[in-house]
């Protein structure tokens, strides 16, 4: 499952509800171990809670998305460029991508509870976690589909978990 995403976090949210997907989503990913990617927003709606919003996540990883604030006007938000992931842990999602350069837009990041769902992590303001993994479900913040050889072999890698 692909589960992309621009936008806000509440918008997000009330869009799966009203397609009837936030349910099911969450049953065949916890229940039948079906591999999830969430993109972008997508990432962030893994989560339980998000400081744009006031609606419930879909609550796959534990931790909430929050909003960058900048004390230097330099370091503009949203964190609109590209950028490394530096990898945490070793995984088949960013097999063959040690040196990578992924395109991001956003202006929250996500805050897991629980350091080893941290896959990948990326300074931009703070050091944040980019990229996230928890059994079957994982998530990148930045835009794969926009991030040229590198996003293509991630989605083939992901094809291939």
């Amino acid at each position: 499952i692909l589960l992309p995403g621009v936008g806000s976090f509440d918008a997000g949210i009330n869009r799966l509800t009203e397609k009837e997907l936030f349910d099911p989503i969450v049953d065949v990913v916890i229940n039948n171990k079906i591999p999830l990617l969430g993109i972008c927003l997508g990432m962030q709606l893994l989560f339980g809670t998000s400081e744009e919003g006031t609606l419930r996540g879909l609550d796959l990883i534990e931790g909430e998305a929050k909003k960058f604030i900048s004390p230097d006007t330099k370091q503009k938000i949203p964190h609109m460029a590209w950028n490394e992931v530096s990898l945490v842990k070793k995984n088949a999602l960013m097999e063959g991508l040690d040196e990578n350069r992924f395109y991001f837009v956003h202006s929250y990041y996500v805050n897991c509870f629980h350091e080893e769902d941290v896959l990948g992590r990326t300074q931009y303001i703070n050091d944040f976690a980019s990229m996230v993994q928890k059994d079957n479900i994982y998530g990148a913040q930045f835009h794969p589909e926009k991030s040229h050889k590198y996003g293509l072999r991630m989605f083939q890698n992901f094809l291939s978990i």
